[in-house]
């Protein structure tokens, strides 16, 4: 079980629901399962690819000692992800050349902005503190809400963009990811002030990052998607669906006054991505 989270397995499955939820809310066609193999390797080689360092010497952290004990295990596993990745690319490359110019520019740039992210060296958006956050909901938000649409959209016929839905979907997702790795950094609190990476628990402290930061975006986020939902006419049972990650972020938010272990921010800090993706699936098939 362990290995299931701190191998970031976990996170690859709720990158699949989200892009599955993303590509309900706009309508558009759900790709086929080459699709979602190719979200969930990159996204695992992804957040794997953080902890390289620790394959060949041991940290401080009990993932990045995990990390340390399996490193054999984990380099194998890193090439596989990585020769998936390629291969998927490469057997549906007709894809990628259906594209049109916009399309490519819009995939390019969340692809750079990944890269960008962990950079070379101390050159890397990753230690910009407070941007990290926003950064990665960035690269998010274009993996499961643009990229399940545009790829759909290479079929002829099939679905036409909504160019305004997939903004507002973007926004959205953007918003509902940078809040969790905000909350993701308080569990890194001490090796981030060490390494002077001023996050904002570094920079702010612990409850006012919480309650003047998390909280009050949150529930901007909870009354914005009311206001939408009502005015564009959904029914009870979808917006009360599509609220119920925010009650539980905001639930989430209180219990990390105290101190918890790394496996409650893998399976329940995590977890609301997956309960996101879930509720949302529910509110478009069934309501």
């Amino acid at each position: 079980m362990r290995g299931f989270f701190f191998g970031n397995w976990f996170i690859g499955l709720c990158a699949v629901a989200l892009g599955a939820e993303s590509a309900l809310q706009q309508h558009a066609t759900i790709n086929g399962p080459w699709y979602h193999i190719l979200v969930f390797s990159g996204c695992v080689a992804f957040y794997n690819h953080a902890y390289r360092a620790y394959l060949r010497t041991p940290g401080d952290g009990e993932r990045a000692r995990w990390f340390a004990d399996h490193a054999p295990q984990q380099r194998v596993v890193q090439v596989i992800l990585i020769s998936i990745v390629c291969g998927v690319a490469l057997e549906k490359r007709e894809l990628l050349f259906d594209l049109d110019g916009p399309d490519i520019v819009l995939v390019g740039v969340f692809l750079l902005v990944a890269v960008a992210y962990y950079g070379i060296g101390s050159v890397a958006l990753r230690n910009i503190g407070v941007l990290k956050p926003f950064v990665l909901g960035f690269v998010w938000a274009g993996v499961v809400t643009v990229f399940p649409v545009v790829l759909a959209g290479t079929f002829p016929g099939i679905h036409v963009i909504d160019t305004g839905l997939m903004a507002r979907l973007f926004f959205k997702n953007m918003m509902f990811c940078a809040m969790i790795a905000v909350l993701f950094d308080i569990k890194d609190h001490a090796g981030d002030h060490r390494s002077q990476l001023r996050t904002f628990v570094v920079q702010r402290g612990l409850r006012t990052t919480l309650f003047r930061i998390v909280l009050p975006l949150t529930l901007l986020g909870l009354v914005t998607f009311l206001a939408y939902g009502y005015m564009n006419g959904f029914s009870a049972m979808r917006i009360f669906w599509n609220a119920v990650p925010f009650a539980a972020l905001l639930m989430v938010i209180f219990t990390l006054r105290k101190r918890r272990p790394i496996l409650y921010y893998l399976g329940v800090v995590d977890g609301l991505l997956l309960l996101k993706a879930t509720c949302g699936s529910i509110g478009m098939i069934w309501f």
